[in-house]
This record gives structure tokens, sequence and C-alpha cells, in this order.
């Protein structure tokens, strides 16, 4: 007979897996202007220097319960004030796992605007060229060429510390939002911490808990990812915003 506490763990554990085949309702509902810097960061994107027009948290709600969430990918569009619905999986990537670490033990410390824009930048680049840094030519994102707008070098260093603390880190219990407009296009995805407030994935699994629960975690991620279309790859927060857009 299952004790008291190994049937708290497969409650939490069915609950988990509940939310993961269940749609998610998320909208984003601000910039977190605390949080981030708006059309005055210049960084280089394949070669183009340009001012982000947004690099920071965005305030959202996840079915009624707020968050704050950071972009996963810098060439994918989504728009303030919209509803997507959300599939919410852990991270399952080294990369997500390495922002997952960032998220999970130095999200907290992130408390001004320039870390803010900091560690989105971190983000982008870990997850589009594995946190190579911000050399000149080094993959996709790296540091202003234009020389009227060069990076802000309190960012820049402060990127590069997040990067350089999340090397060879992973953390995966933090959960993903993987977005889909209502006409079915895919939109930003996004990541932010657990909130224990019993909204979608307050809670990670215990590790006693963690066993029974892979094998489904598994199979489920490869359903969900079959009725997922591939994302294009077009930033919403790296252009100068337009009027109803986070671009």
């Amino acid at each position: 007979m299952l004790g008291a506490m190994a049937l708290l763990r497969l409650s939490v554990v069915f609950a988990i897996l509940a939310s993961m085949g269940n749609a998610t309702t998320i909208i984003l509902t601000s910039l977190d202007m605390a949080l981030g810097e708006q059309n005055s960061l210049w960084i280089d994107e394949n070669g183009t220097a340009q001012a982000l027009g947004w690099v920071g948290g965005i305030n959202a709600t996840v079915d009624g319960h707020p968050r704050v969430l950071w972009c996963v990918q810098l060439f994918v569009n989504a728009s303030l004030n919209q509803t997507y619905n959300a599939t919410i999986d852990f991270a399952d990537t080294p990369n997500l796992q390495r922002v997952g670490w960032l998220i999970a033990t130095q999200l907290s410390k992130v408390t001004t605007p320039t870390l803010g824009a900091a560690f989105q930048l971190a983000i982008w680049d870990i997850m589009e060229d594995s946190g190579d840094g911000f050399a000149v030519g080094a993959g996709k994102v790296y540091q202003s060429t234009n020389l009227t707008h060069p990076t802000d070098s309190s960012v820049m260093t402060a990127a590069q510390a997040y990067e350089s603390q999340s090397f060879g880190k992973t953390y995966k219990w933090v959960p993903v939002y993987h977005n889909v407009a209502l006409n079915g296009t895919d939109v930003q995805d996004l990541i932010g911490p657990i909130v224990p407030d019993g909204g979608p994935f307050s809670q990670a699994p215990e590790p006693a808990g963690v066993a029974p629960m892979t094998i489904g975690f598994v199979l489920l991620a490869a359903r969900l990812r079959l009725v997922r279309h591939s994302a294009c790859c077009v930033c919403v927060y790296s252009r100068r915003s337009r009027s109803g857009s986070t671009r």
C-alpha cells in the first residue's frame, strides 16, 4: 500500500502531466520596464547593426496567473495584448537547460533595466549561438559594429558574466511556453521561473518523483511536437516597436 508521501509525489506527477496535455492561455500584457531597455540597446543580428525594440522581461498572464517571462527565440514574432494557446513543458535541450540554470539561480538577482537587458541578451546568445560571446563576427548575435551606436558596455559586461557563470551548467525544471496564435501560427516561445501560486507548472517534481514521470514526459513531449509547426525565425523584440506589437 502506498504511503502518504508516495501518493503526494504521484499526484504531483499526474498533475504536471495533465497540464502538459491541456491547452493553456497566455497573454503578454506589457513590457517590464524595470527589467529591460526599449529602443536603446544596439547589437548586430546576422551582420546588421540595429537598435533592439525591446530586450528584457515581459509581463504576462498564464491562465490568469501573473508571470514575468523571457524570450527564447531571437527571430520569432509575438505581440502584446494578444491571446495565445501555450503548450508547457520543461527545458529539454542543452541550451534550454543552460538557460534554465540561469533562471533558477540568477534571475532573483536581476533587479535593474541594465541587468534585465543583459539577462535577455545572454539568453538569446545561448539559444542562437550556444553562448559563444559577443566578439564581432561571433555567430548570429554580437556587439554592435555601428561606431556611432556601440553596444552599451555595462549591458555587454553583465551578459558576458551570465554566459560565463552558466557555462557547463544545466537545470531542466523550469517551464518553457510553446505558444501558438488562435489561427494556428507559431509565435515566440518563452521561459520563466516556477511560481508557487497554483498556476500551471507551479512546482517542480521532487527527485523521488522524477523516475516515474520520465517515460510520460518523453512520450507526451514527442506527441505534442508532432502537432506543432516549425517556427520561423524573425525576432519579436529585436526591432523597433510598432503599434500593437512588441517588434
